[in-house]
């Protein structure tokens, strides 16, 4: 049984290292509206899953085993999560708003602990609040210079709608786990109904992109869409899926601090930004962190309640 729990956490921690690459194709596909980049890429997801499942013979099978609440509990967290996370960008600083929204993994890691089945330890703790500190200290050494994402009517709302990011996704990950008798391979409903919502928020939303631009997407912007939905929209919410469900909780928690991290080094290998000083001493406490917290032995802590 313990094995079982060892490979469904690597299994999860997959999900960690296909999410690090969001920023990097998210920059490829930056002419693309946030909704109609949300719909086209949970389109490229759904379309993969209801592929591998039809071919598996699965689909049916899933449709029947997956509860309808299940179902509407994935497509709100999956379409929510997003909408505020695209909302905080555009209304609240970029750099305040991406370390509200990163408190997710700390909240998964204090959350998961107090759950049945699940144990916070002292090194889960410890390590959480070193990858939280090099989180902070890598968003607030990030250079914003483009005028793009420049906006001086920021308010409020964006910084709520940034702790609703991370407060809806530790929510959805800690909850998921009651579902744990669920196959993963209902991230395929979820994805379908995030589609629906998506694709109807961006008609009523934004302005009709392809009739201003018609298909003058540059081949770079195709190849970043489907390497989002194949990639971070797609594989990650099936290997997250399955490690919330069957694995170490509280230790994915952390392990996800290494995303901030690996997004920065992919940024630095694979575009023209450079790393600075700050963001290389977050990596750093971000991984050791992530490393303290998995590989040192773990000792409950004592329920005082």
């Amino acid at each position: 049984m313990k094995k079982n729990n060892q490979k469904a956490t690597l299994i999860g921690s997959i999900a960690v290292l296909l999410w690090s690459t969001l920023a990097l194709f998210t920059t490829q596909a930056n002419l693309v509206p946030p909704l109609l980049l949300l719909t086209l890429t949970f389109s490229v997801a759904s379309v993969l899953f209801f592929l591998v499942y039809a071919l598996k013979g699965e689909l049916r099978r899933s449709w029947e085993q997956t509860p309808k609440s299940a179902i509407l509990m994935g497509g709100l967290g999956f379409y929510f999560y997003h909408f505020f996370y695209f909302y905080a960008f555009q209304h609240a600083s970029p750099v305040e708003a991406g370390l509200i929204a990163y408190l997710w993994p700390l909240f998964i890691v204090l959350m998961a602990g107090m759950t049945k089945g699940n144990s916070l330890s002292w090194t889960h703790l410890v390590g959480a609040a070193v990858a939280f500190v090099g989180t902070g200290i890598m968003l607030q050494s990030k250079g914003y210079t483009d005028d793009s994402i420049v906006n001086e009517a920021y308010d409020w709302t964006g910084y709520g709608a940034a702790f609703a990011c991370a407060l809806i996704w530790s929510s959805y990950s800690v909850a998921n786990r009651r579902y744990h008798s669920v196959p993963s391979s209902s991230v395929l409903w979820y994805c379908i109904v995030t589609t629906l919502l998506a694709g109807i928020s961006h008609l009523v939303l934004e302005e009709s992109f392809f009739e201003n631009y018609g298909r003058s997407f540059p081949i770079e912007t195709w190849i970043a869409i489907l390497g989002l939905g194949l990639g971070p929209v797609g594989m990650a919410f099936f290997c997250w899926d399955f490690g919330v469900k069957k694995g170490n909780l509280s230790l994915l928690g952390v392990l996800a601090y290494t995303a901030p991290a690996l997004s920065t080094v992919w940024l630095g290998f694979f575009t023209d930004a450079q790393l600075t000083t700050g963001q290389i001493i977050a990596c750093i406490l971000i991984t050791a962190g992530a490393l303290f917290a998995s590989l040192m032995p773990n000792k409950k802590i004592p329920s005082t309640l």
